[in-house]
């Protein structure tokens, strides 16, 4: 028995379903045929590589987020809806 059909046997075994020898076999075929497209870029060298953080040379343009003290009664004032030292807000749930 192959390494592929051996670990597909496993697999099926260890997730516990149902599989029929014709899903079987449908899958064993898949696999192989998954295997023979992904052999070509297994061999590809990427020893020389440096790692893809990101698919593009864009800069993050957020403004960093500092600590600052604030005037509470001017956030009070900017709040839509203040009360008795909490800010009240729109009930999300009944």
């Amino acid at each position: 028995m192959d390494n592929v059909t051996d670990g597909l046997e496993k697999a099926i075994k260890a997730i516990k379903i149902g599989v029929s020898s014709t899903e079987q076999e449908q899958l064993y075929l898949e696999l192989e045929e998954f295997l023979a497209w992904l052999d070509p870029l297994l061999e590809v060298d990427t020893a020389e590589t440096g790692q893809l953080l990101f698919g593009h040379d864009a800069v993050n343009v957020l403004k960093g987020d500092y600590p600052r003290q604030s005037d509470l009664a001017e956030l009070q004032e900017a709040a839509p809806n203040f009360a008795g030292g909490f800010y009240l807000v729109p009930k999300v749930m009944e």
